[in-house]
């Protein structure tokens, strides 16, 4: 190495500075304001002294390491908030462009009468229209491959149709579902949700989120931020209305989402808390994770599910409908159905036979709080519809969308098609 003459040194400064900068390139966008402060302020300290001057030159010119110590001494001291991750929520909604495959760690814990009940799985996402879950005991570690998960569940999803396949590697059983037409509304509308779930994300703007502080998430520096929500707009499985209390953790650097943790209380009044973590954004993701190839030695049933959702859609006239206690006068009759809203049929591919048929009406608010009014004061007793005089099938009431109830048409033997020619004023056409 060709050793320096310090004492015929007749390097430029402005060089000198620009070089020690550039050590520092590894730190988190350094704003061309900052390095002009930096650069003023190490001119003063030269003037001040001609042999502190030499002495900064010759640290820098010797040591690279000793010069990145300087520029992070001056980065401690002159960066905004004392620290060098500056990063704001801006940078973390404008990170990545566009969004294929997602990856990570899910947690969700559920107090029930001060008991927490904990599910855990990896997600692997890929778009268009292709998920995987594998769902893990609460004492599995993760990290090491003889861990074997529970259950593994396969989607893949195009317009109108769904292939879904369960995986119980304990006990060499599968369960194939296919899904015609759209699927229950708590279930998610959109087919790319790797990227679906990073619009969500993006969605919050400068004035929800407030910065909390740093910390180091799986070796990498990050920066933390919080917002408050509503459950709903944020977890697809739930439609609470209840606030949510959210934190978003990326990286410091780059900005990419690393770490995602929510609270809330769902329609039953329990506490909820969801985290994400390990995130990946945009990692490769073999073909294989998503295969729906069944292992030969396995048992596999097969269900088909066939769906409709209705708009302007009423019952046929003539068509009646009583809902009462058993044995009671009716709180809710044919007039008070304002609407029927969903259709949901489970068949054997084999036969048309229908094992479950379940039908959603929307009720007017009077009826519904009649309903709702009853069953919680006595709810032991049993809320019976009497469906076109031909029927009598348990009620089912729905806490999440109060005027809205369900019951089962499966013991009247029709299929979909023909329910709706029956008893709807409105029917689908349907590829047989």
């Amino acid at each position: 190495m060709k050793k320096i003459d310090e004492n015929n040194y007749h390097g430029s400064p402005d060089k000198d500075l620009d070089q020690l900068l550039e050590l520092g390139k590894p730190l988190p966008r350094m704003p061309e304001d900052l390095k002009a402060r930096i650069r003023t302020r190490l001119a003063e300290v030269g003037q001040e002294s001609e042999k502190k001057n030499f002495l900064v030159r010759r640290w820098a010119i010797l040591s690279p390491l000793a010069a990145a110590a300087v520029l992070a001494l001056f980065l401690i001291f002159f960066w905004p908030g004392g620290t060098p991750g500056t990063i704001s929520w801006a940078d973390v909604q404008k990170c990545l462009d566009q969004i294929q495959t997602l990856a990570g760690r899910y947690a969700q814990i559920t107090t029930i009468e001060g008991k927490p009940i904990i599910f855990r799985a990896k997600v692997y996402l890929k778009d268009p229209g292709l998920s995987r879950y594998e769902e893990y005991t609460p004492e599995a570690d993760l990290d090491t491959v003889e861990s074997r998960s529970k259950s593994i569940l396969i989607c893949k999803r195009e317009p109108g149709l769904s292939e879904v396949l369960t995986l119980h590697p304990g006990s060499g059983r599968a369960e194939w579902v296919t899904l015609n037409g759209p699927e229950s509304p708590s279930f998610p509308k959109q087919l790319d949700l790797a990227s679906e779930n990073w619009k969500l994300m993006k969605g919050f703007t400068e004035d929800k989120t407030r910065r909390i502080g740093e910390r180091v998430i799986n070796g990498i520096p990050a920066v933390g931020f919080d917002f408050e929500t509503r459950a709903r707009e944020l977890v697809v499985s739930t439609d609470a209305d209840e606030q949510a209390h959210g934190e978003i953790w990326a990286g410091r650097d780059d900005g990419v989402p690393l770490l995602i943790e929510l609270e809330f209380r769902n329609t039953l009044g329990q506490n909820v808390r969801i985290q994400f973590s390990d995130i990946q954004w945009n990692v490769p993701l073999e073909e294989s994770l998503f295969d729906l190839s069944v292992p030969l030695d396995w048992t596999l049933s097969r269900t088909r599910i066939e769906s409709a959702e209705y708009t302007d859609t009423g019952l046929a006239s003539g068509v009646t409908l009583q809902t009462s206690p058993d044995g009671q006068e009716p709180l809710a009759a044919t007039g008070d159905v304002a609407a029927v809203v969903w259709a949901e049929q489970t068949t054997d591919p084999d036969s048309k036979i229908p094992l479950m048929g379940q039908i959603t009406i929307e009720l007017k608010p009077e009826a519904a709080h009649r309903l709702h009014d009853y069953a919680d004061a006595h709810p032991d007793k049993l809320i019976v519809v009497n469906f076109n005089r031909e029927i009598n099938v348990a009620a089912k009431l729905d806490t999440a969308h109060p005027t809205r109830l369900s019951f089962d048409l499966s013991l009247l033997g029709l299929s979909l098609a023909e329910l709706e020619k029956r008893y709807f004023t409105t029917s689908i056409e349907r590829n047989e």
